[in-house]
């Protein structure tokens, strides 16, 4: 429940609430996905600055540690892996997501949060010439 409570302050303090829909919702792992609407994303430098100041918003404290970010990523391998799910994270996924979009003509960023036991990672991306969508996923676990 405080997962869900958690990730929805979330998605609304990046005003993207409305119309976002949950990917994944089982044994204490949240996927959601929505738009970014919030008008005040221009007047940061950068995607990372942006998701940094709406976790630190929530509560959350920035996790750049790598060995941080592995243990992120385990804790949601382990959760998807207990329904037998057959798609597994890596460490480097979020780089390799990160770098695929970017391929695309994507400008994509990725930010990491802790608050007590719960962990939240944000990623935006966006087509770097008409900047519109924003597009945003939060997992929360």
């Amino acid at each position: 429940m405080i997962i869900r409570v958690i990730t929805g302050k979330i998605m609304k303090s990046l005003e993207a609430f409305k119309g976002s829909k949950p990917l994944y919702d089982r044994d204490g792992l949240l996927i959601v996905r929505g738009i970014c609407r919030d008008r005040r994303f221009e007047e940061y430098n950068s995607i990372r600055d942006y998701l940094e100041d709406k976790l630190k918003e929530n509560g959350f404290e920035i996790v750049n540690d790598r060995e941080d970010i592995e243990l992120f990523v385990d804790k949601i391998d382990k959760k998807l892996r207990g329904n037998n799910n057959s798609i597994y994270p890596d460490a480097f996924g979020f780089e390799r997501l990160k770098r695929s979009f970017e391929e695309m003509g994507c400008l994509c960023d990725y930010v990491i949060g802790r608050k007590g036991d719960i962990i939240v990672g944000i990623s935006m991306w966006y087509d770097k010439v008409k900047k519109e969508p924003k597009f945003v996923e939060v997992i929360c676990c």
